[in-house]
């Protein structure tokens, strides 16, 4: 398929077009990009869905797995649900391979965890808890030790058939834009997969991806490069597609509240009813609540969630501000009915 060809329903029919990593068959090319605070397990569940071909976990502590082998403390962040998900990945930092190598033995030795379909490292995270450590993009200023780590991953990941992929950015800063190289010594290492965050860890997540440093990977490696940063909708996949080649898209902040952003992409004829959206909500508070086995804590912890839920709503603003001193379902509902009503 030439990619200078393609219009709006061709990028439709490719996305929808089966991806194969390694000896893994993900059924479409968009992904659920992890996001802290939001891409726990209800949520990826609810994004399969709606039609998403790959899910990532929030990142995890490789040494936090290594001090605590039986994951009494980390197995809710690890956490994945076979049957809920499509295809999902457990993302992990940190910044010794013996404690990846490790930390890899555990997750694939655990009788749910060893479901897992691809392992992720995360050479990306730009967060100074992370990277003072020497995790996250730290490791893209230090590229032979993020080929040891993955080499450490690969070794035990290969004994169980399972992929490992990794998460760069375009480099530290516009000075360091490294990723093509970089990328091409992660595949050299054993990575099966690349998603490319197209923003220097300086730039955070503000200002623009600059999706060129995407094509320069893509020239640069001969596995399937995901592209990240700016998607928002499937005009912005055909732009970033036409530009840069990648084999699949990930898609992040644009999710926030809105999992069935997924269908919307590959089914133009979607349209979500005020029903469906508040179903939506109804099932991700209560898993959520289910989960944490408190009511008030879930909804405290799912603040920032419900907020994304609001956005483009009618008094979304001040809505906003009743639910951040919610406390209850009942009483988060009755907010939430109040906005359908206004519609």
């Amino acid at each position: 398929m030439q990619k200078e060809k393609l219009n709006i329903n061709g990028i439709r029919n490719y996305l929808r077009t089966p991806l194969e990593i390694g000896n893994l068959i993900i059924k479409n090319r968009l992904a659920l990009a992890p996001l802290a605070g939001t891409s726990e397990v209800v949520f990826r569940s609810i994004c399969s869905e709606y039609n998403v071909g790959l899910t990532t976990t929030e990142l995890v502590s490789v040494r936090g797995i290594c001090y605590d082998p039986t994951l009494k403390r980390n197995y809710q962040y690890l956490v994945i649900d076979p049957d809920k998900e499509n295809t999902v990945a457990i993302q992990l930092f940190g910044h010794d391979p013996a404690d990846f190598k490790l930390a890899t033995e555990i997750i694939l030795q655990h009788p749910i965890l060893k479901q897992v379909s691809i392992l992720d490292i995360n050479m990306g995270c730009p967060m100074k808890k992370v990277i003072k450590t020497g995790a996250g993009s730290a490791l893209m200023k230090s590229p032979d030790l993020a080929q040891r780590i993955v080499q450490a991953v690969s070794e035990v990941a290969d004994k169980y058939n399972k992929p490992v992929s990794v998460k760069i950015r375009s480099g530290w800063d516009q000075d360091s834009l490294n990723a093509p190289k970089f990328a091409k010594l992660m595949e050299d290492a054993g990575a099966k997969l690349i998603t490319i965050h197209a923003r220097t860890r300086n730039q955070m997540y503000s200002g623009q991806a600059d999706w060129n440093i995407i094509a320069q990977v893509v020239n640069q490696v001969s596995i399937p490069v995901y592209g990240n940063g700016d998607l928002t909708d499937i005009v912005s996949i055909l732009r970033m597609y036409q530009q840069t080649n990648c084999s699949g898209f990930a898609i992040g902040r644009a999710a926030q509240g809105n999992p069935w952003i997924f269908t919307k992409i590959l089914d133009p004829d979607f349209e979500l009813t005020n029903q469906e959206w508040l179903t939506v909500i109804n099932r991700h508070v209560s898993c959520m609540i289910e989960k944490l086995g408190d009511e008030a804590i879930a909804i405290s912890k799912m603040r920032a969630q419900l907020s994304a839920y609001l956005k483009g709503k009618r008094h979304a603003s001040k809505a906003r501000n009743v639910i951040m001193q919610c406390t209850t379902k009942q009483q988060l509902f009755e907010i939430l009915q109040q906005i359908v009503a206004a519609h």
